[in-house]
């Protein structure tokens, strides 16, 4: 239950004025200490200000009534204020970058929608101490009352009065006066060495962030090598090439290989996360349909239900046109939300629909009949490894990577993620993205003609060169592509790799690009320039994440790209046998 203090509209800088005075007045009147009395004045003055820019906004005072009483304000703006809403406004709207000094200094600030084109933001503080007595009260209202029917001659008057009072005693008392100045002065070089100190502080947290970008970068990717080969390797003892297992050993490598593929999933989020914060991540736009997407999500994760008793239900999508934008990305978007949703829906179903979203964009909703989240909570989930304390946890396993890295790419697509979820009662998330991603690049490589090659000699012995500094990676290779029509030579650097091309004019090379000294961009470049082996086609095995740029560059001299994490003996297979038995280069 509320009390309403006073109220008035927001039209002129005069109206702020005086808002601003009248907030100060009544957190004064509630108990606020003069600190928390300054921090509320100036948030009120912040979001009086936007809503005054437009000359018709209002404003709220109330008393919260409660276990908890606070102060509450509520201002009414148009929803066309800039800096109002972040991203794309739906029905439950997030605070703007202009809100952000009143979030710092209040200990509640929201959104909600009223009517069309209006928005209501709340602004609330909790009192230090009980309300005051019902008769304190009426007497704040009656002076608030008072206060506002006075004219702008009575104003103007009593203005002028104290004007002269204080010239008088500004007169009488210059000294005092001058020595305040000096004081002013002081404080004001106070001032501006604090801010030079912020300053240098914030540069220094920038700092830090980009090291901890780095270094996750770094780490991440001197960890995809060995745990892609001990997965790999994993895989090759599962698929029995080295002979039986019993049961036992299979249960045992098994655990090994859910663990490597959990700490590989770990890896890839952090890499995507690191990408995103330094502004690396690419967006790959391509043309596809929504039920071209939910064919594919739905034979991908049909095999995570925990639950026997859960449906998953793709809707079937009307009425949207194909979709220009990076479908990986948005695949992994949907897989996080879905198999959230999976994780923490005991019974019932997890839905997936798409529908035709605001301002040009495709609005994607993940619903369940799950746990639910609680209100305090729907903001902490988008946090970095934040997860929810409870026993619907148990059995669960996650990082806390997932939505926190959905809710950055959906924002890189052009739109933004949001909850909607009662305890006990399910949640629905629903993503935004835009229809067309404008950043349209033009693919690399489509325009530059094959030569075709002079069949090869079936004669001649079919030796494969594999250039990685790795020994366990070029291991798993040789098993992988073990047959009987092949022979393997390994190099461990380019130079080395160079040199073994010119001397046994292989059959195919499988180049990794991350080597020491010459890298593989280097070794590619030499094998093209000298004419002994320039048809000799190459096959690059890399854990790097390409660049548009790097796969540009590397598309039209290889025969393909094979990725050491989730490396599969048929791709890696069917790949080498392309190279092997024709001139046609594909990627």
């Amino acid at each position: 239950m509320s009390l309403s203090l006073f109220q008035s509209e927001l039209r002129t800088g005069q109206d702020v004025v005086n808002t601003r005075q009248r907030g100060r007045h009544i957190a004064q009147v509630l108990g606020f200490e003069g600190q928390d009395q300054v921090r509320i004045a100036t948030a009120i003055s912040e979001v009086a200000r936007l809503a005054a820019s437009q000359a018709n906004g209002h404003i709220e005072f109330l008393l919260e009534e409660s276990q908890s009483p606070a102060l509450l304000v509520l201002v009414r703006a148009p929803s066309s204020t800039e800096g109002l809403v972040s991203g794309v406004p739906p029905a439950a709207p997030r605070p703007g970058p202009a809100l952000a000094p009143a979030q710092r200094l209040m200990d509640r600030v929201s959104l909600r929608m009223e009517g069309e084109g209006w928005l209501v933001l709340e602004l609330a503080h909790r009192l230090p101490r009980a309300a005051p007595p019902a008769l304190v009260l009426q007497s704040l209202r009656s002076e608030l009352e008072r206060q506002r029917r006075s004219n702008a001659v009575d104003e103007l008057s009593r203005q002028n009065e104290e004007l002269l009072r204080t010239l008088e005693e500004l007169h009488a008392r210059k000294a005092e006066v001058d020595r305040l100045n000096r004081e002013l002065e002081e404080t004001n070089r106070g001032v501006v060495a604090l801010y030079a100190e912020l300053e240098e502080k914030a540069e220094a947290l920038r700092r830090a962030s980009d090291m901890k970008t780095r270094f996750i970068s770094n780490v991440s990717h001197e960890l995809r090598t060995p745990i892609s080969s001990v997965v790999n390797l994993s895989r090759l003892l599962l698929d029995r090439l080295d002979g039986p297992l019993n049961d036992e050993q299979e249960k045992q490598v098994t655990f090994i290989r859910k663990s490597g593929e959990a700490l590989q999933e770990l890896i890839d989020d952090l890499l995507d996360l690191a990408k995103i914060e330094s502004g690396r991540s690419e967006v790959l736009p391509t043309r596809f349909s929504v039920g071209e997407l939910f064919g594919s999500l739905r034979g991908m994760l049909r095999p995570l239900k925990v639950n026997e008793g859960v449906a998953l239900v793709f809707d079937e999508p009307k009425g949207l046109p194909e979709l220009h934008t990076d479908e990986r990305k948005l695949s992994q978007i949907l897989r996080n939300l879905i198999s959230n949703a999976l994780k923490f829906t005991p019974r019932g179903e997890v839905r997936v629909s798409a529908a035709p979203g605001p301002r040009g964009t495709v609005e994607f909703s993940v619903s369940d009949t799950g746990v639910g989240i609680a209100p305090e909570d729907q903001e902490r989930i988008f946090e970095e490894f934040v997860q929810v304390e409870g026993p619907h946890q148990q059995g669960v396993k996650g990082t806390g990577l997932g939505l926190p890295l959905s809710r950055r790419l959906a924002e890189l697509l052009g739109g933004s993620l949001l909850v909607e979820s009662q305890k006990g009662q399910g949640s629905t998330f629903r993503a935004w993205v835009a229809l067309d991603y404008t950043q349209r690049q033009k693919p690399l490589g489509d325009d530059e003609p094959v030569e075709p090659e002079e069949p090869r000699d079936a004669s001649r012995p079919r030796t494969v060169l594999l250039v990685d500094d790795d020994e366990v990676v070029r291991y798993l290779l040789k098993r992988l592509l073990a047959d009987a029509s092949l022979q393997f030579r390994e190099a461990t650097t380019g130079v080395e790799g160079v040199r073994l091309a010119n001397q046994l004019h292989p059959s195919a090379i499988v180049l990794d690009l991350s080597l020491p000294g010459m890298d593989g961009f280097e070794v590619l470049e030499t094998l093209r320039r000298e004419r002994t082996t320039r048809d000799i086609p190459v096959i690059i095995h890399t854990s790097r994440s390409l660049t548009e740029q790097e796969r540009g560059r590397l598309l039209p001299h290889v025969m393909g790209i094979l990725s050491k994490s989730g490396l599969t003996r048929d791709a890696a297979f069917d790949l080498l046998q392309r190279a092997l038995s024709g001139p046609e280069r594909r990627s």
